[in-house]
C-alpha cells in the first residue's frame, strides 16, 4: 500500500519503507527520521521556486510536475519500483509540506496507485 504524509508527522509501524520525496533537506529532520531519499521524485528547482512565489498555481504546477516525470526515465523507473514494492509492504512518500496542503507528494501517491490499479486490471482474467 501507498501512503502520503508530512516528513513533520510522527512515525507509525503502518507506514512501511518511508521515502522522503523533496529537492532540498527538511530542516530540523534527522536521518533516521526516513529510510530513503529519492530527489528524482521532487519538483525542479524552477517549479518549486515559481510555485512557492505563486507565479505557478497549483493546477499548472500539476501539469508541469507530470511533464517532469514523464519526461525523466529515472523518474519512471523509481515509480515502477515503488509500484512493486508497495504490493508487498507499505511505503509512505514524504515531504515537508504538512498534511492538508497542496503538495506534490499527493500527485505521485495517485500516479503509483492508478498505476497499481492498472496492472492490476491486466492481470485479471477475463
Amino acid at each position: 500500500m501507498i501512503r502520503a504524509k508530512s516528513i513533520y508527522k510522527p512515525k507509525e509501524d503502518e507506514d512501511g519503507t518511508r521515502i522522503l520525496i523533496t529537492r532540498f533537506y527538511p530542516r530540523g529532520v534527522r536521518k533516521d527520521h526516513f529510510d530513503q531519499w529519492l530527489r528524482e521524485l521532487a519538483p525542479s528547482k524552477d517549479l518549486l521556486k515559481g510555485y512557492k512565489a505563486g507565479t505557478i498555481n497549483e493546477k499548472q504546477f500539476t501539469a508541469m510536475f507530470l511533464d517532469q516525470i514523464k519526461a525523466s526515465e529515472e523518474s519512471q523507473n523509481t515509480i515502477r519500483a515503488l509500484c512493486e514494492i508497495s504490493r508487498n509492504t507499505n511505503v509512505t512518500l514524504l515531504c515537508y509540506e504538512r498534511d492538508g496542503d497542496f503538495c506534490h507528494r499527493h500527485i505521485l501517491h495517485d500516479i503509483i496507485s492508478n498505476q497499481m490499479a492498472s496492472q492490476e486490471m491486466l492481470a485479471r482474467p477475463f
